[in-house]
């Protein structure tokens, strides 16, 4: 029976761009291992595995399981709030500015989108 956590664990691999192997290699397990828990119920998934899937993803355990978010974000935005959360100050502020500039008008009086 496929499960939501089945569900998400295969789009968050393919919006990574990772094949079953390469999401195991990069998580410790078997390509076997992630096709199972892509297809089918596990009963008992250890927390190192959690993990283990969630730094090879670079997504939260939260992202994993499906936790409710406060705004809907894909899991490419997720991936760079996490990098920008991450950021220092300066670069955190250099950002800002950059994304200010986007929302100004052109020179020519045509809105950027």
């Amino acid at each position: 029976m496929v499960t939501g956590f089945n569900r998400r664990l295969r789009a968050l691999r393919k919006s990574a761009k990772l094949t079953l192997e390469g999401l195991g290699d990069a998580a410790g397990i078997s390509k076997s291992y992630v096709w199972e828990l892509e297809n089918r119920e596990v009963p008992h998934l250890s927390v190192k595995v959690l993990v283990d899937l969630a730094k090879a993803l670079d997504v939260s355990i939260q992202d994993l399981l499906g936790e409710p978010l406060p705004v809907k974000a894909s899991p490419e935005d997720l991936r760079f709030f996490r990098k920008y959360v991450n950021m220092d100050k300066a670069d955190k502020e250099r950002l800002r500015k950059m994304v200010d500039l986007f929302e100004q008008p052109a020179a020519n009086g045509v809105r950027r989108r």
